[in-house]
This record gives C-alpha cells, structure tokens and sequence, in this order.
C-alpha cells in the first residue's frame, strides 16, 4: 500500500499523527506492506507561496499512490477558505472523487450514505455582480451532468446491495429544484431496475431529514446530491454521538486511488489543546483497508476502535482522554487482540 498523508490544518496534524501508529501496528501484525509520504499541503504553506494544490500534484498522486490520508482543512487566517477549496475540491474534481461515501454505524443499523461528490451547488459554476466588496448579485448554478449522476447511481446502488442492505432512498427537492431534480429522479428510476434485490424509495430532503432524526431506523442505503448529502452527513454524525466519530471516502468509480477524510474539518477552537478526537481518522483507515481489499485489518481496527471508546473517550463524547491516551487505548486492543487470537506454539516433548 503506497498512502499520501495530508495532515492539513488544525487538529487535522493532531489526528493524523496520533493515528498513523495504528496503521503501523496493524500493518505489522497482519504482515502489510504500507509505505507513507507526507504532503504539506495546508494553511502554513498557502499563506508563504500562496499555493494550495501544486503543479502536478493530481498526477503525481494517480501514478504513485493507492489512497489518500486527508485530515482537515481550514484556518482562521484564511477566512474564506480559498486554499481549502484549492486543495479538497481540486483533489475531487481532478481524481474524479464522485462518491462520497459515508456510513452511519447507529444503534438502529448501519445507514450506507453515499453523496455525490463533485458536482450540484459545489460545482464552481457563478459569480458576483458589482464591486467584490459588496456585490449586488451572487450566483452559484446548481449543474449535474448525465454521466456523473449515472455513475454515482450505478456504483452506490451496487456498493449497498453487497453491504447487505435493501431499502434505498434517494433524497432529492424536485418539486422545488424540478430540472436537476428530474434528472435525478429519471436515473435512479432507471438505474434501480439493474438492482432487483433493492426496495427503492425517494424522498424530500426536508422530509428526510425529520424522519432521520426520529426514526434512523427506516433507513439502510441513502442517495443523494452533493449539498443534501454534506448535510444529511452531519445530521448523521450528530445521532452517532458527534462529528469526531464521523469518517468518509471518496471514490472514484474507474479508479483504485480513493480519498479518506474525518468529517469535523479543523476545529481551531481546540487546536494545540491535546483533546482532538481521532476516533474518525482511525476510522477512516479501517475504510482505506477495505477498500484496498485488506478486511481482516479493517475489522480489528473497527474492534479495537470498539474496546478503546467502551473503556473511555475524548471530551466531545463525554470522556476525559486526552488524544494520546485515546490512542493508548486503541493500540492496547489492537495488540490485546493479536494476542488471544494468535496460534500457540507447540513444543515437542
């Protein structure tokens, strides 16, 4: 496994560095070959060389690594965060990152989220009218392609039938948003006959997210554009108990290369306080491994994940963990488990 670390902003650098030891042990233990190379690509250096995604960099990810490590941008040096937007939307857009994939373990069942990632209202597509200081006129288009939401459709449909489930919604606001909104709803119809193990429903996002709230159990497999996704994403965080326990990828459908990313982006309110939870970035290796094919590695991170947070926590789940004593906890399992489960030697009498 050859893996890009982008460590980012804020705790984004907390996170990841505490992480990446779970990474090395669990590459010991299961025999892993994991090579890593760190990228400065952040807040520090966009403010020195004005640059947040390089030349080349796109490429140099394609030809050279199976995955991305990505733990948070955002700096409140940049209020408008136009390096964020440079390196995240460029690394989406670039390695055609269409499907965001981010699941919802609850108490109720797991929620297979997928979001389109690319385009809609994030597409970069607008503009303002009048002087940038105080514009009369803002626009942003929502724009969707056929093939992209074919796509994102075809390859979300598919990855929920293998989790196991079978009730789909796709969320969408035809009756408000009716252009992007038919397209939509045309190729989901269309897409589903391809996939007759699944139930498929649609519903209203404002209506979906009312329901989520109060019954996350009626759902197994959700769809759904690029900004109800980003939203119904963090209602989703809020019921598994908070946005450090929330991981996603981002996946091409064509290509091996994918994106993983914890969802609480940089929280400078609590930079260099030692109290960042990387409950979601160990999280989002147990993905990297699946995706890589690697799921008995997945599955213990996922276990010890289990044991660390049953035993304590960081503050924002209620617990009195520091990030390095969370960490302590989740390699502890991590070796406890290799352990108990590995054979014994027998010596000849």
């Amino acid at each position: 496994m050859r893996i890009a670390v982008i460590p980012g902003d804020g705790i984004g650098q907390e996170v990841v560095a505490a992480a990446l030891p779970a990474l090395d042990l669990v590459a010991e233990i299961f025999d892993l070959d994991a090579t890593v190379e760190q990228f400065d690509w952040g807040a520090d250096r966009w403010l020195r060389t004005g640059v947040g995604l390089p030349e080349g960099a796109v490429a140099q990810l394609r030809a050279e690594f199976d995955a991305v490590l990505l733990g948070a941008l955002g700096d409140p040096r940049i209020p408008d965060m136009a390096h964020g937007r440079d390196i995240l939307l460029g690394l989406r857009r670039g390695l055609d990152l269409c499907v965001n994939h981010r699941p919802l373990p609850l108490a109720t069942g797991t929620i297979e989220l997928f979001r389109e990632n690319t385009q809609g209202l994030y597409a970069g597509v607008g503009g303002i009218v009048g002087p940038p200081d105080r514009p009369t006129v803002a626009i942003d288009e929502c724009v969707y392609t056929r093939d992209t939401v074919q796509r994102f459709l075809r390859y979300s449909l598919g990855r929920i039938r293998d989790a196991g489930q079978r009730r789909v919604t796709l969320v969408h606001k035809a009756n408000a948003v009716p252009h992007t909104g038919r397209l939509w709803r045309e190729l989901y119809a269309a897409e589903l006959a391809a996939f007759p193990e699944l139930d498929g429903t649609d519903e209203y996002v404002d209506a979906f997210c009312y329901h989520l709230v109060r019954d996350p159990g009626r759902y197994q497999g959700v769809v759904a554009p690029n900004l109800f996704g980003d939203i119904i994403s963090d209602i989703g965080a809020a019921l598994l108990g908070g946005l450090g326990l929330a991981a996603s990828a981002s996946i091409c459908p064509q290509a091996r290369l994918a994106l993983f990313e914890p969802v609480h982006g940089s929280a400078p309110d609590i930079a260099g306080t030692g109290v960042a939870n990387p409950y979601a970035t160990v999280l989002c290796l147990a993905l990297m491994l699946d995706h890589l094919d690697h799921r008995a590695p997945a599955d213990a991170l996922r276990a010890a994940l289990a044991a660390a947070r049953a035993e304590g926590g960081t503050p924002d789940v209620g617990g009195h963990d520091t990030t390095g004593a969370f960490m302590t906890r989740v390699l502890a399992a991590l070796r406890h488990q290799h352990h108990r489960t590995r054979p014994r030697e027998v010596t000849a009498q």
